[in-house]
């Protein structure tokens, strides 16, 4: 197999560190590095990757690097995209948390080595759907990734992004620390800002007859495990895309919490169909509020989720 590694030095866990790269790790890679820092030059560089035969690509960053590579292959590699190995250097690491990782900076590029040098590379590898975004009257290009949210978790992400970062939490505990700040404040009485009452989404998974109205969260990932032992899903069969969808004002949401964090709904709250999860081929969303997607705030709109593609990925 012949690896390749794109590297992002603005990664949270990079921006410290030494560019250099270790000599048996220069070694491992040879010519196959790259450090772009535009969409497309990224394209341009995993296009020579594609033309060398690189069949496997380490990602040095976090959620957002695996991000912009995911959206690069289909232009670079086509229908045969390569395997990707995740060093978990960003603020959100979501994705390796679920794939796994070798880790980040030294300790995970000699982990690449090291599994180079005994043959084990590409041996063991997990594959998930890729979560894809497209938005049909073009004003935005489509984006590949792992892990969407709108409503309530946009303003989670930005309060956490203008606030709780400048603390040092990493972006997984920051937008858990800012939802549970919300939700508290709500639970308690004092919703001054109105995020129970939600924002209008239009929601159409597959053929179902379409959710519309206020609502007051959406999340929709093709991962199979996030953090913190959280899983706010249910019902999703074998279908590749996993989705919550929680309509404005939510009943009994004090009580709901538990089971709703851990994918566990009770009767009442399936009986009310405020709480609603699944799976799904296609979901629609109509949006008037911009959402998230693997940490990075994408235009409201029409757009259409799917996944009809499956990436491999290294498990160290």
């Amino acid at each position: 197999m012949i690896p390749g590694l794109i590297r992002n030095p603005f990664s949270h866990r990079n921006k410290a560190g030494n560019d250099t790269l270790p000599a048996d790790a220069a070694r491992l890679f040879g010519a196959h590095v790259a450090a772009p820092d535009t969409p497309e030059k990224l394209v341009q560089v995993l296009r020579g990757f594609a033309d060398s035969g690189v069949d496997i690509i380490a990602v040095d960053g976090g959620d957002g690097t695996v991000r912009e590579v995911l959206t690069a292959l289909p232009p670079a590699y086509g229908a045969a995209p390569p395997a990707l190995a995740i060093l978990a250097a960003g603020k959100t690491n979501l994705i390796a948390a679920d794939v796994g990782t070798t880790g980040y900076g030294p300790r995970g590029l000699a982990g690449l080595v090291r599994a180079a040098h005994e043959g084990t590379l590409g041996t063991r590898m997990t594959q998930r759907p890729v979560l894809s975004l497209h938005w049909p009257d073009g004003e935005h290009r489509p984006v590949r990734g792992m892990f969407m949210g709108a409503g309530a978790f946009t303003r989670g992400t930005d309060l956490a992004n203008a606030a709780i970062h400048k603390a040092g939490f990493t972006q997984e505990i920051a937008v858990a620390l800012t939802m549970a700040g919300v939700l508290g404040r709500a639970l308690i009485g004092n919703d001054s800002h109105g995020w129970l009452a939600g924002e209008v989404l239009g929601a159409t998974v597959d053929q179902l007859p379409a959710e519309d109205g206020n609502r007051f969260l959406f999340l929709a990932t093709t991962l199979d495990k996030l953090i913190l032992g959280l899983w706010p899903f249910w019902d999703e069969g074998t279908k590749p895309l996993r989705f919550l969808d929680v309509a404005a004002n939510p009943p009994g949401l004090l009580g709901a919490l538990p089971r709703l964090m851990t994918g566990r709904p009770s009767m009442a709250m399936r009986r009310t169909g405020a709480y609603r999860s699944g799976g799904a081929d296609q979901i629609e969303l109509r949006l008037t509020r911009p959402l998230i997607m693997d940490g990075e705030t994408y235009p409201a709109g029409r757009v259409i989720l799917s996944a009809p593609d499956r990436i491999r990925f290294v498990q160290p």
